[in-house]
């Protein structure tokens, strides 16, 4: 019995040590519309219907960063718009215009509003959707989430190796007592 339970511990601590690495490494990979990137691929949290019924409210999308010359008119994108003095926001659209300015730059026109291609995510068809998989990570990323899923229960196995250390110590002075 006490083995089941010891494996039991093992794989609770183990899963639990997977979920806090992978969500301090996506924490840490936020660029600076806070968003998790890992080099050309981006995961994006769906919150809201809009791009039902193929992809559903709280899917985790893995976009993938496609190159200026592999988005096309006519394509769906995923892109960052910040109007002047408000946050940025992920939206979705339709490219309508494509202009290169140099090889390395190019402005698209998408729902009629000019975006920087260094602002397009990606096209939606090359995206990946995991379904209801971004809700948990919106959890495990949001503040409280992270303090509470992480934080607490490193600080709790900290203090509890901290007191396991001092209760050894004790143990091992009072024996070395007794000897004496």
């Amino acid at each position: 019995m006490k083995k089941i339970a010891r494996f039991l511990l093992n794989v609770v601590i183990s899963v639990w040590l997977v979920i806090a690495l992978f969500t301090t490494v996506c924490l840490l990979s936020y660029n600076e519309f806070k968003v998790t990137t890992f080099g050309r691929k981006t995961l994006l949290i769906i919150d809201s219907d809009e791009l039902e019924p193929d992809i559903l409210e709280g899917d985790l999308l893995v976009v993938k960063r496609n190159s200026d010359n592999k988005i096309n008119i006519g394509d769906k994108v995923f892109y960052y718009n910040s109007a002047k003095n408000t946050k940025v926001m992920v939206y979705n659209g339709f490219v309508q215009d494509k202009q290169e300015i140099d090889r390395k730059e190019t402005t698209y026109t998408i729902d009629g509003e000019k975006v920087s291609g260094e602002y397009v995510i990606g096209k939606i068809e090359s995206s990946k959707s995991y379904h209801k998989i971004g809700m948990i990570l919106n959890v495990f990323t949001s503040k409280w989430g992270f303090m509470f899923m992480v934080i607490l229960p490193t600080l709790f196995a900290i203090i509890y190796e901290i007191m396991m250390i001092f209760d050894a110590a004790q143990k091992s002075k009072a024996d070395k007592n007794a000897v004496d």
